[in-house]
């Protein structure tokens, strides 16, 4: 009896010394977890706004800064529209997004988990990731052809700058860039002593184009859908790449919720971010307020062409009405509904033009 009792006293030892060793590994993991305060996980971003066109992928990097030696991260609020997901492993991942419609996206989350080594213990919180992902309509990849003013036009729009048309605006200094066609020769040859002058005509392109995007949302949540907002962002970029081409800036003011916010661009990568800006909340009220009667094009939804304070400026200029399956072609000759095909710089032109 005696050495079976002995032998069971022997394992309740190594029992309890395991215990106690296991006790003492719990408590330092519980110590080390109560040493990282919940302010001190944080996740910092490589970039807060990343861009592609539609279709394509951004990729950012994320860090996740603690002295926990195991980090678990996964994303649990991915915007609609945004296919995103985390790759990588340990403190440092990526951030890999795509969509297939043009816009912004914002507001995803992710859950990151710190724990011991061991992995008894852990903590999980959920963060804001803070990256903004900016996706471009496809028709900035355009040739932006510039409008073509046909000549039997050319003088009749004057637009108080120096320009190619054909009434005179003011006498300039010859440099070589100028053509000799344009010297002042008869002025010349009254007064040789003075400098070569030549003759600059009046601009006959407008030098700003004013746009006016109603945005009428569906559903009575009013929520925003993607496939709306690549379908505006499409038919703005289409307006305004042969705009900004042919040199004349463009400015499109965006009313939305009964607040109007202005932009503007006078390139193509102005353009790019004029597209992007539509689609951010926390854009800036336009400074000067102005009358739907300065419109000179308007891009609205079928919904939105409806309201009373639309439908008049439809009638009365070249218009572009969004609409979902196939494109019902021109109705009239200042009216296209656009279902992300139609060619626009025809009413481009019209607007230039007049």
């Amino acid at each position: 009896m005696i050495v079976p009792l002995a032998s069971a006293l022997a394992g309740f030892g190594w029992g309890l010394a395991l215990g106690f060793a296991f006790a003492l590994l719990a408590s330092a993991s519980l110590l080390a977890l109560a040493a990282y305060p919940k302010e001190g996980l944080d996740l910092s971003v490589g970039s807060a706004r990343a861009r592609a066109f539609k279709g394509g992928e951004v990729a950012v990097q994320l860090r996740v800064k603690t002295r926990s030696a195991s980090v678990r991260m996964d994303l649990v609020m991915i915007p609609n529209g945004l296919e995103a997901e985390i790759k990588g492993e340990g403190k440092e991942r990526t951030l890999v997004a795509k969509s297939r419609y043009a816009g912004v996206y914002t507001g995803l989350k992710a859950r990151v988990e710190i724990a011991d080594r061991l992995g008894i213990l852990a903590r999980s919180e959920v963060k804001d990731v803070g990256v903004v992902c900016e996706f471009l309509p496809t028709s900035l990849l355009g040739t932006g052809e510039p409008i073509r003013v046909s000549a039997a036009r050319l003088g009749d729009l004057p637009a108080g700058r120096g320009g190619s048309g054909q009434e005179f605006y003011a006498a300039e200094v010859y440099t070589t860039s100028r053509s000799a066609k344009d010297i002042m020769w008869k002025r010349l040859a009254r007064t040789p002593d003075e400098l070569l002058l030549v003759r600059t005509g009046e601009a006959n392109i407008p030098e700003t184009m004013n746009l006016w995007f109603y945005e009428e949302e569906e559903g009575e949540e009013k929520t925003r859908t993607p496939a709306r907002m690549d379908l505006a962002s499409e038919a703005i970029a289409r307006v305004g790449l042969p705009v900004v081409s042919t040199g004349t800036k463009l400015r499109v003011r965006h009313v939305h919720r009964g607040k109007a916010t202005l932009t503007e661009a006078k390139d193509r990568e102005g353009l790019a971010n004029l597209v992007a800006r539509l689609w951010e909340d926390g854009s800036e009220p336009g400074v000067a307020a102005e009358s739907p009667a300065q419109a000179d094009m308007v891009i609205a939804s079928e919904e939105a062409a409806h309201s009373p304070e639309v439908v008049g400026l439809v009638m009365n200029r070249p218009s572009v009405l969004l609409v979902w399956g196939e494109g019902r072609g021109m109705k009239g000759s200042s009216v296209v509904f656009f279902s992300g095909h139609e060619d626009l710089s025809s009413l481009v032109a019209m607007v230039l033009s007049k």
